[in-house]
């Protein structure tokens, strides 16, 4: 068996990234990777509901992409509708097991919830003015999964983390809407604007540092956590500002491309200024990987 058009239908690099966020919510939450039975369950719960939304996404697609992508592995024939189908909900109920496995009652409830909005968004919010949000909790809730494995309030800040992870998301998805047919510079822009929006929330985060368990030990200025987060913007806003002046299907997808890449600098920049940058070398870690593979495999 092939085992590329799998990969490609779940979307490979972005499904070895999606545990940046996870991991990034344990340790804003005061959570340490050395507890690998916690964190490794918690890994791999991103990982397979993610994979499950990409290859649940392509079968509520499949018309569209027979017409717009026919080269992607379901309308190409490649994978079968009925195995992408099957796939999904294995993945589904494994990222739901490996929540199980982490031991934390809140998480199961979490990975619930986030398994809800993706079948959601796949199945109905999708083509609706809510589908860009409902997307973005998606990647929020994934953000509060890692988060709910520590005992204890999450309190303010972390609420505004994962709110500002979801605005963003929801920007990068806005502007996707417009990725295929081009010229769409009003959705565009939308996203644009909750992209920002997002970043400004991620930037307040990291300087008030108000997450549980805060180490004492920190300068007064997270600098390290606010230059990452500040490059990330700086990519996001350069790739959107390309995407409307030109509104062409290649500006587009690179604007979608630079977004969905800079989740996980958010993540990074975020334990960078919440715990120190050496916290946030194992997201820096994922992140390089995805790149790698985003070479071979595409992102969207």
């Amino acid at each position: 068996m092939r085992v590329r058009p799998y990969y490609e239908l779940v979307r490979l690099p972005n499904v070895i990234a999606a545990p940046a966020d996870s991991l990034a919510g344990m340790l804003l939450a005061g959570g340490t990777l050395a507890s690998w039975p916690r964190a490794l369950p918690l890994a791999l719960t991103s990982a397979c509901l993610y994979a499950a939304g990409m290859a649940l996404n392509d079968v509520f697609d499949i018309k569209v992409d027979c017409v717009e992508r026919p080269g992607r592995p379901l309308p190409s024939g490649r994978v079968s509708l009925r195995t992408a189908a099957i796939l999904a909900a294995i993945l589904t109920a494994a990222g739901l097991g490996f929540a199980l496995l982490t031991g934390s009652s809140r998480c199961v409830w979490v990975a619930t919830g986030v398994a809800a909005c993706i079948v959601g968004y796949d199945a109905y919010f999708k083509k609706t003015p809510l589908g860009p949000f409902v997307m973005g909790l998606c990647r929020g809730g994934n953000l509060l999964l890692g988060m709910s494995v520590i005992p204890g309030v999450l309190g303010l800040v972390s609420g505004i983390a994962v709110v500002s992870m979801t605005l963003f998301v929801a920007g990068v998805t806005w502007i996707s809407r417009s990725e295929v047919g081009g010229g769409r510079s009003r959705g565009v822009l939308i996203g644009v604007v909750l992209e920002n929006v997002g970043l400004l929330g991620c930037l307040y985060a990291a300087l008030v540092r108000g997450f549980p368990n805060a180490p004492t030990d920190l300068a007064l200025i997270p600098l390290e956590g606010l230059l990452i987060l500040l490059a990330g913007a700086f990519f996001v806003n350069n790739a959107a500002a390309c995407a409307l002046r030109e509104a062409t299907p290649a500006a587009l997808q690179n604007a979608v491309k630079t977004g969905v890449r800079t989740i996980a600098v958010l993540d990074a920049g975020l334990v960078a200024a919440a715990r120190g940058p050496l916290a946030a070398l194992p997201i820096f870690a994922i992140m390089i990987v995805s790149l790698i593979y985003a070479r071979r495999f595409y992102v969207t």
